[in-house]
């Protein structure tokens, strides 16, 4: 049974989401996010942070423009909606969720209404969309079925607006076997939180956030790393790193210097798939350069059709 909770204030919805999986978390479960990967959400639950996306300009807008969207797929499809202004959770699985909207007396009763606001290129990219049947990206599929576990509601509507005067409308209902794997994942998950097991990072994608993790330093404290042979090997890869990127700045200047060269005073040059902008930029420095500016320039490369 899940609780409900009609929070007033920011600082009280964060509180409570800082408990819990949420339902934008739970893709990280999977290794699904593009947003937050299980190293990270791992340790900022651990240490009870909460999990703060950084939105940008597209998700700014959608939050925005969420009334008006919610309005529109209303009035096309004949609902009646309200704000879904509320937490709830699962108390004993720690899952929690927050909402965008109830479409009320739907067919088949109450109903999830969840909004996206999508750029038509990521529509391309990362939706499936073959005709009438339409698949939203993993994590947003992720998202709606964790809705559906903690609000217990037979259905729910994506509803996506793409490039702001076209909608697509997904409908969605509990998956038993989806809902079954993020219950096993989430308390697996609590589990190892509770035990301090954390997971293994992914280097890669884990870089700027271990870098935040490991920022504080302990004055004076030294360590003797020589007998250490993976930091041997690392730190041999790391100066091969700098020294190429340090090889490939300086063939970088090279190579404007020659393009140039070659186009003189020339705005613009079009060339066979690409093309050079070359205006004045404002120096910030006076020496060896003229106090009006410096040329710099932009190389664009065409894609084929």
């Amino acid at each position: 049974m899940s609780e409900i909770f009609k929070t007033t204030s920011t600082e009280e919805w964060q509180r409570l989401r800082s408990r819990d999986i949420t339902s934008t978390e739970s893709a990280a479960l999977f290794g699904l996010s593009p947003y937050v990967t299980p190293f990270e959400l791992w340790h900022r639950k651990r240490a009870g942070e909460i999990v703060e996306l950084e939105p940008n300009e597209r998700m700014k807008w959608g939050t925005r423009l969420q009334d008006p969207i919610a309005a529109g797929i209303a009035e096309d499809q004949g609902w009646k909606i309200q704000r879904r202004a509320q937490y709830e959770r699962l108390p004993d699985r720690r899952l929690g969720a927050s909402f965008d909207f109830t479409i009320t007396g739907g067919d088949g009763g109450d109903g999830l209404l969840e909004l996206k606001n999508v750029d038509p290129l990521i529509l391309r990219d990362e939706w499936v969309v073959d005709d009438d049947e339409i698949e939203a990206p993993p994590h947003i599929e992720m998202q709606v079925q964790h809705q559906l576990l903690v609000s217990g509601l037979p259905y729910a509507y994506i509803g996506a607006l793409v490039g702001g005067n076209r909608t697509f409308l997904i409908r969605r209902e509990p998956a038993p076997g989806i809902h079954e794997s993020i219950l096993a994942k989430a308390a697996d998950f609590w589990k190892s939180v509770d035990a301090g097991a954390a997971p293994k990072p992914d280097f890669a994608r884990d870089a700027d956030f271990i870098a935040k993790l490991y920022r504080t330093v302990k004055p004076g404290r030294v360590i003797d790393v020589a007998g250490d042979e993976e930091i041997d090997d690392l730190v041999g890869n790391y100066r091969q790193c700098r020294e190429a990127i340090e090889e490939h700045e300086a063939h970088k200047k090279e190579i404007k210097a020659r393009l140039l060269t070659k186009i003189g005073d020339a705005e613009k040059a079009l060339g066979k798939g690409f093309s050079i902008s070359a205006g004045a930029v404002k120096s910030t420095r006076v020496e060896a350069y003229d106090r009006a500016g410096y040329r710099d320039f932009r190389v664009t490369v065409k894609k084929s059709k």
